[in-house]
């Protein structure tokens, strides 16, 4: 079961309501004159800034309020034009009245606003001052959104306002006290804002409890359903600038809410929950073991706040971070606010669960805690190809699949946009990454700071000797395609048909273990699942009925101009005219505009870049180009019948294992006779254009070249060291 995120609400207890009034019993030690339910905090604080304008048309328009802060707060006011000046909030979440004092004399406000966060009086040690204050005619809004039930609370302010959607499942509401009178003539009506939201809830509570737990793919296409209209909903929210009243349905609901239930549910939750989590060392809670009066959440403070946000989420808890950096409150971050905002996390306690679930967050919390971290040491750059960081991020996935986390060691900033895109922490040693053992001090420092476990070394440029310096702080793993000496590690992998051609058994032993053959080939998630599916299909594998298709790539830069050049020779050639050239460059790739420009001439060309799903572009494609390396494993995975060309001295023994039994078609070393090797690709894609026998031949070997499961093999050794 799901915890956290957004409340649920049964459709069989939602009952109409009446326009009668509403007593809740939270409001009565605010003693004050007025009260208006809204249908949100933030139109609360709307209602509010109406009513003292009346009563108070002189007043200077200008609010001091905490910097860290929630960007629905700053609508209200900036919506009314108002002035906003921001104080500090410490890493405590605590401010203090000096500041308040001498921000006042400088800027000379008509408003203060205050905010209680997690249950807990923060603003303690700004209340006697506050009095002082508000004698001398500034005015006071309290929000106690996070504090709704502590005590305390309201005292000595001039509005309290709060939003009560975020204590309850009820589709809207909010509310404002005052001892002013409230300008409750401005309210609009709310009904159909709250039918629509309240649609929303009772979708969660139909993907929560009702149908088949068998029935994954239908269940998750409702969560993504009534996820997309909540955010849509939210965002409406952010752009009304009326001020509604609260829904017959909502003041129904709260009609029969048991508050002190609920506040007493959250209490016992988060005291639970704090001892659970009290004494890790990657996160700390940031309030006191009681919590206060019954908070909104659990806060922590987390080292690594997105990879534990996402880590939760993979185990269906739900912590959001409050607040996203909002654009007012950017630059009033002195520092503190700074720390909030990167490290707070919010840990679900609310009055849905109980003592099994904050058991169960307790576990997920100490798992992360626990979990290893993996680092991968490799470089990409104009020298040192794409692929080495490429498949690296594959084994990364599939290592994060199992928990751990994973950090990426690069020498430069070069691989930053790759390793970016698909989500990697990277940490650039701002080293030479041809000469690997400069950067020894750095990265030891690094592992012990990191607690990393184990390093996987993706590059040709480690010696023995380097690994000989890491060998007793770490287990070391090495990606080997060239067997250039042999290497002090606890895993070796040379996933390529040729290592036969080496004595690994001989030479390593029993000291080392070893993943040899395309068993370990490691292909992104996308080509082993699309590889299954073809795997699974009785038939043969059949390509699209849209004519002739050929798919083109040349690695992540091309660094031999090869696809250009296969092009312009393809487009001449009168078989070809009519079949569909299909081209993949890279994120390197340095010659996009000629590329986009030659596309642009030629109707049968058409370029990727990027390419957001190869595999499925290959499946579509009956025959292929592609220089040697890891993308012929992708291209046996997806069946596809090859040409293929050398750029490197490395796939020297791939043209060896793919050219036999009719596997693929060798055009040669593009490096040694360029017309020769261009023309070679032509002629092989024209005998593969017009022999469908070849075709069929082909693919049924690649068959059983590589089942794309690989990386997962590799993950499940290196978990195993």
């Amino acid at each position: 079961m799901e915890i956290g995120s957004i409340y649920e609400i049964n459709p069989d207890t939602v009952k109409t309501g009446a326009e009668g009034g509403l007593h809740l019993a939270q409001m009565e030690k605010y003693g004050r004159a007025h009260c208006c339910f809204t249908a949100s905090g933030r139109e609360a604080i709307e209602l509010a800034l109406i009513s003292l304008e009346r009563e108070k048309p002189d007043l200077p328009k200008r609010c001091l309020m905490p910097a860290y802060m929630c960007d629905s707060v700053f609508l209200p006011f900036l919506n009314r034009g108002w002035e906003l000046v921001f104080y500090t909030v410490d890493r405590g979440l605590l401010s203090y009245g000096e500041e308040l004092f001498r921000l006042a004399l400088e800027t000379d406000p008509g408003l203060i606003l205050i905010h209680p966060y997690y249950g807990t009086d923060t603003c303690k040690e700004m209340r006697v001052p506050l009095k002082a204050l508000r004698r001398s005619g500034i005015y006071v809004m309290e929000d106690v959104t996070q504090s709704y039930y502590l005590e305390g609370a309201g005292k000595d302010v001039d509005f309290v306002v709060g939003s009560l959607r975020k204590w309850y499942a009820i589709p809207d509401g909010g509310f404002v006290v005052s001892d002013l009178p409230l300008a409750e003539d401005v309210l609009e009506d709310g009904e159909e804002q709250a039918n629509e939201r309240l649609s929303v809830l009772t979708e969660k509570w139909a993907y929560l409890y009702d149908g088949a737990r068998s029935e994954e793919t239908k269940r998750q296409e409702k969560k993504a359903a009534y996820r997309k209209k909540n955010c849509a909903l939210e965002e409406a929210l952010d752009h009304y600038t009326g001020v509604r009243r609260m829904s017959r349905v909502t003041r129904a609901m709260l009609a029969e809410i048991d508050e002190a239930g609920a506040a007493q549910k959250r209490k016992e939750n988060y005291q639970y929950l704090y001892e659970k989590i009290e004494g890790l060392r990657r996160l700390r809670p940031i309030l006191q073991r009681q919590g206060g009066e019954a908070p909104l959440y659990l806060p922590i403070y987390a080292r690594e706040r997105e990879e534990l946000q996402s880590f939760l989420r993979d185990h269906d808890i739900y912590a959001p971070v409050l607040w996203p950096l909002g654009e007012e409150n950017r630059n009033a971050f002195m520092g503190d606010e700074d720390y909030i905002h990167r490290h707070m996390l919010a840990l679900p306690i609310d009055q849905r669960y109980g003592i099994d679930e904050m058991e169960r967050i307790g576990e997920v919390l100490t798992k992360f805690e626990r979990r290893r971290v993996v680092g991968i040491r490799a470089d990409a750059n104009k020298t040192a190809a794409i692929g080495h960081i490429m498949r690296c991020i594959t084994i990364a996935g599939e290592l994060k699949k199992r928990g751990m986390r994973v950090v990426f060691f690069t020498a430069d900033e070069w691989p930053k946009e790759a390793l970016t895109t698909a989500g990697m922490e990277q940490i650039c040693l701002h080293t030479r990454w041809d000469w690997m053992e400069e950067e020894l001090p750095r990265l030891g420092e690094l592992i012990t700071r990191l607690g990393v476990g184990t390093l996987l070394v993706d590059s040709y440029q480690v010696s023995p000797a380097y690994f000989e310096a890491l060998r007793d702080q770490v287990k070391l793993v090495y990606l080997d395609d060239c067997f250039e000496a042999v290497y002090p590690v606890d895993l070796l992998i040379n996933y390529n048909a040729f290592y036969t051609r080496f004595p690994y058994y001989e030479r390593y032993g029993e000291k080392t273990k070893l993943l040899l053959g395309t068993s370990y080939v490691p292909l992104r998630e996308e080509f082993s699942q699309a590889a299954e599916e073809i795997r699974q299909e009785e038939s043969a594998r059949t390509v699209n009925g849209n004519g002739f298709s050929i798919f083109l790539a040349s690695g992540g830069g091309d660094s031999e101009n090869a696809m250009l050049g296969i092009l312009k020779k393809l487009v001449e050639r009168e078989a070809f005219a009519d079949v569909m050239i299909h081209v993949v460059i890279g994120a390197y790739y340095p010659r996009g505009d000629e590329m986009k420009a030659f596309a642009d001439a030629h109707a049968n060309v058409r370029v990727y870049h990027p390419c957001r799903n190869v595999a499925a572009l290959m499946k579509l494609c009956d025959a292929a180009a592609s220089a040697a390396g890891t993308m012929l494993f992708e291209l046996s995975a997806m069946q596809v019948p090859t040409v293929f060309f050398q750029t490197a001295d490395n796939q020297r023994y791939d043209s060896e294992f793919f050219s036999k039994e009719e596997r693929m078609i060798d055009a040669g070393d593009i490096r040694k006779d360029r017309e020769a090797c261009l023309n070679a690709v032509c002629v092989g894609l024209e005998q593969l254009l017009a022999d469908g026998d070849l075709r069929a031949r082909m693919r049924e070997k690649l068959l059983s070249v590589t089942d794309g499961k690989g990386a997962e093999r590799i993950a499940e050794e290196i978990a195993k060291l």
